[in-house]
């Protein structure tokens, strides 16, 4: 299978992307590296029908060389670039040299051991300090196929139209260096499943309430949210380990979209009407969303530690 051009084929292109999503490669790390390499991609690369197209247009070499360069530094040096490249031409199935070969020996070498390690220890690095259930809503499917990719690691590959509700979990090592999970409830606001929800409210420790920016009806619908959340919840919650201490629940108003708001209107009223933080996002990715699920984590872990002490 040897490669007898510079650049990718159209079947490559496609097995790069598939891979690169299966490791969670950042897709704007791919368009960023792109349009730097086509300027006349540039924009047209918002078009996720136009990356492979592009890929295709350049050098094979530099393209390989850049996306391992990427892995090694968001892997944190746990691989070489030299092994995350040969690893790369393995999948595409181009022809290795001796030296690529022996990095992927080493690669294999290094699994096994790591897999030996977590056979004894694993458990006890992963176990988390605290769990915490966190409600969002607000989202249509559409939204709600963006948040999978938000975050990544879906504990259950959900389906809202049967169940209204899908399911996510996000660790994260807090400023203290304990473990934090999240168990993220997406929930749908049709009302189909209005009768569920309160069922779902139940146990929560944080609800992000999202809306859409200059929509009244998602406006109304958001503070809807809230009362159903209120009534269900009191905003209160207990913590699973140490002292069952009532918390109160912080809430998270997320707006989105392009349109422009007025301070007095809106989420930034409905915020302070609610004792809320407020958030104004353009769209759902993980530039956008990542600070709003940080700073979830860390505030319930302050609350918590809070009354703890």
């Amino acid at each position: 299978m040897s490669q007898k051009f510079e650049t990718l084929n159209g079947s490559q292109a496609i097995k790069l992307l598939n891979y690169l999503k299966k490791i969670n490669y950042p897709k704007e790390e791919i368009i960023s590296l792109l349009n730097k390499e086509l300027v006349e991609f540039d924009k047209l690369l918002e078009f996720e029908d136009n990356i492979p197209l592009a890929i295709e247009k350049v050098k094979m070499d530099r393209l390989l060389k850049q996306i391992s360069e990427t892995i090694f530094n968001n892997y944190e040096k746990s691989i070489s670039k030299g092994q995350a490249k040969a690893l790369l031409k393995r999948i595409l199935g181009v022809k290795l040299t001796n030296i690529e070969r022996t990095q992927l020996s080493e690669l294999r070498k290094k699994i096994r051991r790591y897999e030996k390690f977590l056979t004894y220890f694993g458990e006890w690095g992963r176990e988390s300090d605290q769990v915490f259930k966190v409600i969002i809503i607000g989202l249509d499917d559409e939204e709600s196929n963006k948040l999978s990719d938000v975050l990544l690691r879906p504990k259950v590959s959900g389906h809202r139209d049967t169940l209204g509700v899908e399911f996510y979990i996000k660790t994260l090592e807090s400023y203290d260096k304990s473990l934090t999970t999240m168990h993220f409830w997406n929930i749908s606001g049709d009302k189909r499943y209005e009768f569920l929800r309160e069922r779902y409210y139940k146990g929560a420790s944080a609800i992000v309430i999202i809306y859409e920016k200059g929509n009244r009806d998602s406006l109304l619908l958001a503070k809807k949210y809230y009362s159903e959340f209120k009534n269900a919840t009191n905003l209160k919650f207990r913590l699973r380990k140490g002292k069952r201490i009532e918390i109160e629940t912080p809430v998270f108003v997320v707006s989105i979209g392009e349109n422009s708001i007025i301070p007095s209107q809106g989420g930034p009223h409905l915020a302070i009407e609610l004792g809320a933080r407020y958030f104004d996002k353009k769209e759902i990715s993980a530039d956008e969303f990542d600070d709003v699920f940080n700073l979830v984590s860390l505030e319930l872990l302050v609350k918590c530690q809070n009354q703890l002490l």
